[in-house]
C-alpha cells in the first residue's frame, strides 16, 4: 500500500471545505469515510482551579493560517502534558488544547509497486478518499494554553518550544492572562489578546 503524503500538501487552506460547499445544511453524511480523530482528550492537569486563579496563562500562537492534523494535536498534547505531569505534578498546572479536528481531508492514493500503472487510473477522477481529520486555524489563533505559577515557567516554555516544532508554521509563546502586573513583567513574554488576535504593546499595558 502507498504511504501517507507529507503534510505540507494539506497544511495551507484558503477556501471552504468541500462538504460545506456542496451541502446547504453542512450534514456530515455528504462526506463519508475517513479515519477517526487521533486526539480524544483535550484537557490535562488540575481542572478544578479556574484560569483566573493561575499566576500566568501561557499560550502557543501560530503566525500563519494552516490546517493541523489530529495526529499533530495528539503529539502536542503528549509532548506537553506527559512532561508537565512528571516534572510539576498533576495539581500544579492546567493544560488545554483549543482546536477541534472535524474537517476531513482527502488523498488520491497512488500505488507504487511493479505493474501498478495497469491497475490504477492515475490522476483521472482523482477526487480521492477521506483519510483523516484536521483542524483549521487562522493566523494568530492559540493552539494550546497552560496555566502555571511563575516558578514553573521555564519548564512550560521549554515544552511549548518543543511542541511548536510539530506544527507546520512559525509559532510564538505569549502571555494570555496574568494575576498581577509584576508577574507579567517577570515572565519576559509578550502580552497577547486571544479574542482580538493582536499583541498588546507595552505602552498600552503601562497605561492600563
Amino acid at each position: 500500500m502507498a504511504h501517507k503524503r507529507p503534510w505540507h500538501c494539506y497544511s495551507k487552506w484558503n477556501r471552504r471545505p468541500y462538504q460545506h460547499k456542496r451541502s446547504a445544511n453542512h450534514r456530515r453524511e455528504y462526506a463519508r469515510g475517513g479515519a477517526q480523530s487521533k486526539i480524544v482528550r483535550f484537557w490535562g492537569g488540575n481542572k478544578d482551579v479556574p484560569w483566573e486563579d493561575w499566576e500566568l496563562v501561557i499560550g502557543l500562537k501560530v503566525d500563519s493560517q494552516i490546517q493541523i492534523s489530529s495526529n499533530t494535536l495528539e503529539a502536542i498534547r503528549i509532548t506537553i502534558n506527559s512532561s508537565l505531569q512528571t516534572k510539576l505534578g498533576r495539581m500544579n498546572y492546567r493544560f488545554r488544547v483549543r482546536p477541534k479536528p472535524f474537517q476531513k481531508y482527502r488523498e488520491n492514493r497512488m500505488l507504487a509497486f511493479a505493474g501498478a500503472d495497469r491497475v490504477q487510473s492515475g490522476m483521472r477522477n482523482s477526487f480521492g478518499r477521506s483519510t483523516g481529520v484536521c483542524a483549521r486555524v487562522r493566523a494568530g489563533a492559540i493552539v494550546c494554553d497552560v496555566g502555571v505559577s511563575l516558578k514553573n515557567l521555564p519548564v512550560v516554555r521549554d515544552r511549548l518550544r518543543v511542541a511548536s516544532m510539530k506544527i507546520s508554521s512559525h509559532c510564538s509563546i505569549v502571555v494570555i492572562k496574568y494575576k498581577t502586573p509584576e508577574l507579567f513583567k517577570q515572565s519576559g513574554l509578550p502580552l497577547y489578546n486571544d479574542k482580538k488576535r493582536r499583541e498588546i504593546p507595552l505602552f498600552e499595558f503601562v497605561v492600563a
